[in-house]
């Protein structure tokens, strides 16, 4: 345990050292050149370029206003710091889905310099979130842990899987456009509240409320680099997101809530219908397990990855 280390809420000020904590991850930066991946200095680097590394986290520009849509949406941006120095972020999301987790805090990242871990600054953090969650009165605390950090959140306590999930590609190439013309499509939810009762079927990573107030934030630097489709099929009862992959317009993941659970199939045929009119010939879920047996696995498709989203009761 690192005893010197303060914990607190991050604030702008931060953000050149939650940068240089993320940044600390990476060991070599690459640009393509003539179709020719190319070590370069961060320095040469444009900005879409740094965020092709890891995300908003990788420059000053884009982490500013992601942490500042954290702050201005009234979510948890943990920092920890040893002399005052950034050595380790956590961000945390407080907020409600129908089911297992109900009203619940999601820990979305932890990252800790390369040159900090194994102190115990990790813990910290989310001894910190799990402190913060109770006064919040939250049920239960969730998190998709990468792999090989499942054994350090059962640790810290969060050892109760909520989900098992498949993170699957389906392959379009057979598929049919959806006539337009063939169900009435209207504009996504601007309010959660639009959604608060509906079941969350996909990315099951996340939480609802995780996905859709992600959803609603934008970035310059994804214009021209990510196709985007969303909207509410009132009819089904179903919102929905297709979001290419970061340039690579060719596929698209699925964000997927449904009012009603009996019209899961019907949704994901409209969904597959609506990727394959916006031209994707692939479409990637992460889904719980019990979705890919009764929906998914019959459709033509890979298995991409399994991954576990944990939790912890509360109260």
């Amino acid at each position: 345990m690192c005893n010197s280390v303060s914990i607190r809420f991050a604030v702008l000020d931060d953000v050149k050292g939650i940068v240089d904590v993320y940044c600390s991850s990476i060991d070599r930066w690459v640009k393509r050149v003539n179709g020719r991946e190319v070590e370069v200095r961060y320095e040469d680097l444009s900005v879409a370029e740094r965020w092709a590394h890891g995300g908003p986290w990788m420059s000053v520009e884009t982490c500013a206003i992601h942490l500042n849509y954290l702050l201005t949406w009234n979510q948890y941006p943990l920092v920890a710091l040893i002399d005052n120095r950034v050595v380790g972020e956590l961000e945390l999301y407080i907020g409600y889905e129908e089911g297992l987790l109900g009203t619940h805090s999601f820990i979305d990242v932890l990252e800790v310099h390369r040159d900090f871990r194994r102190r115990g600054i990790g813990r910290r953090l989310v001894e910190k979130a799990i402190e913060i969650s109770r006064e919040r009165e939250c049920e239960t605390i969730a998190v998709w842990p990468d792999p090989e950090a499942v054994d350090f959140y059962k640790k810290c306590g969060i050892s109760d899987i909520a989900f098992r999930v498949k993170h699957v590609k389906l392959d379009l190439s057979s598929a049919k456009g959806l006539d337009p013309e063939s169900i009435r499509i209207e504009k996504f939810p601007e309010s959660y509240d639009s959604l608060r009762s509906c079941t969350f079927i996909a990315p099951r990573i996340e939480t609802s409320f995780v996905a859709w107030i992600k959803s609603r934030w934008d970035y310059a630097v994804e214009k021209g680099s990510i196709e985007y489709f969303e909207a509410s099929l009132p009819e089904l009862g179903v919102a929905l997101i297709l979001e290419s992959l970061w340039l690579n317009r060719g596929e698209a993941n699925l964000y997927l809530w449904v009012k009603y659970v009996d019209s899961l199939p019907q949704a994901v045929e409209v969904a597959i219908g609506i990727a394959k009119r916006r031209g994707f010939n692939a479409l990637r879920l992460l889904i719980s397990e019990d979705v890919y047996r009764r929906y998914i696995a019959k459709y033509r498709h890979e298995v991409l990855n399994d991954y576990l989203v944990l939790f912890r009761r509360l109260r």
